[in-house]
């Protein structure tokens, strides 16, 4: 028992030491975090293992990722999200599209090509958990920052459902098109409703009961509640907290009409808490992800490898495609590419597929949970080389499409040209 509160003390002052330590190198202290759990874990040093903490350890990096998509929310503005929203989701759909496709060639000799296609949909999310935390110290645009941010939740979105309804028809052996088409247009659109009505409710509730905010963790309280009822009705949980988050930082922006029955701020002291909460838990959810990491084999890796390696060059690709040079800097767009982390949702949807007695989940599970760590190892490096001027200068042959003077801040919400 003493080992373990130590350990937990440890971590809060470590926490705060990388924290600092990435503020002033760009080196995130996420990496940092995860190879500490490598190491530590079963197939480190065999200190601690992600069972020994129960059932503890996937609500606690559930929490996790519910209070950093929730404050994720009520950073973002109704103006940040109209002139990146279409911008965010062109980048989600087609760095998606490409190394689902990209990633299902690849794999098509160790895996029949159903199998093949469920995993590259497993690898098809960019991590919210990782990337709206890291961007918020990164010296880029803050229209970046959102369509990033955005990207992330989008991306999560596309890869959950086409992951589960793919996976499915593989058990149940049965393909229906047009069932599964219905429910990709439905159930975002669902999960955003839910959202933005549980956040009108609150800013209500917060209207006629003053001293709400005075009570300690109400609003990560409400925030978890939208997320349980939003999952228990089968819908998306994540992107209803972070539609709750969005609607309460906007309500000022609804008709006067209505705007006298809610509540219009965000208490600083309601901001304060929240990102010392969500230091806490993002520092244990790391250390968490590190535990789940296994490399099985030397195969294993060289594929995972590979993988990770072309997750990064569909994004050279997709970025050159669609990010402006009047809009975006050399830093922005390298930092575009940069931004393909896989976590949380990958590894959850990993293990599925075994769960499921699938032939082939082993494989499946394996390949994803060494994918993952690669791709926050690219991530981290990449972004941390990048805020130097020297390393920009010398990939200048593969940016010179942008200019190193940073851009102004879009007008419009489109980057197609």
């Amino acid at each position: 028992m003493e080992i373990i509160i130590v350990g937990l003390a440890a971590l809060f002052f470590l926490g705060h030491a990388l924290s600092w330590f990435f503020m002033k190198t760009k080196v995130p202290d996420l990496l940092i975090l995860t190879i500490l759990g490598f190491v530590a874990g079963p197939y480190g040093l065999g200190w601690i293992n992600a069972s020994d903490f129960g059932e503890v350890g996937p609500v606690l990096s559930t929490v996790a990722l519910i209070v950093i998509l929730y404050e994720g929310g009520l950073h973002l503005s109704m103006q940040d999200l109209i002139r990146s929203s279409s911008s965010a989701l062109i980048l989600s759909l087609l760095s998606f599209a490409s190394i689902v496709a990209v990633a299902t060639f690849v794999l098509k000799p160790f895996l029949p090509f159903n199998l093949a296609l469920l995993t590259g949909v497993g690898i098809g999310s960019t991590s919210s958990a990782i990337v709206i935390p890291m961007v918020k110290f990164l010296s880029i645009n803050k229209n970046t920052k959102t369509v990033l941010s955005l990207e992330s939740a989008f991306t999560d979105v596309l890869t959950i459902i086409i992951f589960l309804s793919v996976l499915d028809s593989i058990h149940s052996k049965q393909y229906d098109v047009t069932q599964f088409v219905l429910g990709l247009g439905s159930t975002p659109l669902i999960s955003v409703g839910i959202g933005i009505g549980a956040g009108l409710l609150w800013a209500m509730v917060k209207k006629f009961w003053k001293n709400v905010d005075q009570l300690s963790f109400s609003g990560e309280a409400w925030s978890l509640l939208t997320y349980g009822a939003t999952e228990f009705l089968q819908f998306n949980g994540a992107i209803s907290v972070l539609a709750l988050g969005f609607t309460l930082s906007n309500v000022n922006l609804l008709p006067s009409a209505f705007r006298h029955i809610f509540s219009t701020e965000v208490s600083q002291k309601e901001l304060s808490l929240l990102s010392t909460i969500t230091f806490l838990l993002r520092t244990f959810f790391f250390i968490y992800l590190g535990l789940l990491i296994q490399f099985t084999s030397i195969s294993m890796f060289l594929i995972a490898l590979l993988l990770c390696a072309l997750i990064f060059v569909t994004r050279y690709v997709t970025a050159r495609l669609i990010l402006r040079r009047s809009l975006y800097p050399r830093l922005d767009a390298m930092t575009v590419v940069a931004m393909g982390p896989r976590g949380l949702a990958c590894a959850v949807l990993a293990t599925l597929p075994l769960q499921k007695g699938i032939e082939g989940g082993d494989f499946i599970q394996n390949l994803i949970f060494s994918i993952i760590p690669l791709s926050i190892l690219f991530t981290s490096i990449f972004v941390s080389l990048s805020e130097k001027e020297g390393f920009r200068s010398k990939l200048s042959s593969l940016f010179k499409k942008y200019d190193e003077q940073s851009a102004s801040p879009p007008t419009e919400p489109s980057t197609l040209g």
